[in-house]
This record gives C-alpha cells, sequence and structure tokens, in this order.
C-alpha cells in the first residue's frame, strides 16, 4: 500500500523541503505508519559493512563518533552543508571545499545524525529537523538497507520519536 508520506517524500526531497504540507493530518498518520514499517524492515535486514578508503567524509564523521572526540565547528560546518544541499560529498579538503562529485555512503549520514545531538548550538528544532531529513533520505533508497548499520539507525529513530514527543509536550 502506497501511503501519503511515500508518495510525496521524493518530490520533498528533491525540492528541499521548500513549501512542504506538514500540517495534513493524514499526512502525519502516514508519517507515523511508514516510520513503524522502515523500522521494522531495518530490524529485519543483515547489516552488510563496506568501507570505502576513498570516502574522507564518512571515515572523518565515524571516527569522531568512535572516539567521541569532535571538533564542535566541523560538525556544525558538515551539518550546514546538509542542511543546504541535503547531501554529502566524500571529499572535501580542510576548509570544506568540495574536492569530488561522487556523494558519501549513507552510513555517513547516521554518524552525522548522532554527531549533531551532541552540538550545543543547535536547538531541538534544529536536531529534530536534521533527524527528519536524514532519516527521509536513508528511507527512500530501500536497496541500501543493507549497508545500514541497523542498531545506530534504530537508535537515530528512538531519538527522533523522543525530540517529537518533547516537541508536542
Amino acid at each position: 500500500m502506497i501511503n501519503l508520506y511515500t508518495k510525496n517524500i521524493n518530490s520533498l526531497i528533491k525540492n528541499k523541503y521548500r513549501e512542504a504540507e506538514y500540517h495534513d493530518k493524514k499526512f502525519l498518520n502516514d508519517f507515523r505508519n511508514f516510520r513503524k514499517n522502515f523500522k521494522k524492515k531495518i530490524k529485519k535486514r543483515l547489516f552488510n559493512y563496506k568501507v570505502n578508503k576513498k570516502d574522507t567524509t564518512f571515515l572523518e564523521l565515524k571516527n569522531s563518533f568512535k572516539k567521541k572526540k569532535y571538533n564542535q565547528r566541523r560538525i556544525e560546518s558538515y551539518y550546514k552543508k546538509f542542511e543546504i544541499n541535503s547531501k554529502l560529498k566524500k571529499k572535501y579538503n580542510k576548509n570544506l571545499k568540495i574536492l569530488t562529485k561522487r556523494e558519501t555512503s549513507f552510513q555517513s549520514y547516521i554518524y552525522l545524525g548522532h554527531l549533531i545531538l551532541k552540538l550545543k548550538r543547535i536547538d531541538i528544532f534544529q536536531k529534530l529537523n536534521i533527524i527528519l531529513k536524514i532519516l527521509d533520505k536513508l528511507s527512500v533508497n530501500k536497496k541500501k538497507y543493507k549497508y545500514y548499520n541497523n542498531s545506530l539507525l534504530i537508535k537515530l529513530l528512538l531519538i527522533e520519536e523522543k525530540l517529537i514527543n518533547k516537541i508536542l509536550k
């Protein structure tokens, strides 16, 4: 069954969420159902990890997440790049100027979502907004599900639910 959310998600991403209609009650119900189904599909998948050593964005975000030492300004810069372009590239220089035209791995976005939660200068609405965009981007491409770190992605889905509930209170 194709719901309203699934039907509109690609156009939302393509238009970078400009003029999006979020206030429709049916749309919000479809959003919740879509996220539940996405979570179920992710839990069923086996995680097949591929590391591309040329993907410096992925490696930097992964290392920042694993070591729990991160440069706040660098993560904010990645946040801004993703917020504006709805994607990140594989390679950037020290000043975050693009060096390649190829997009980074989808796994990078999961790490970015977790790292953004630790930023202090970004408020709860901005955090929720970026997590919504990341999860939309990840949920669209069903062929890539097997390359997602399931446990981190499920944690990100739970964080999304908590932030939504916190805002609604």
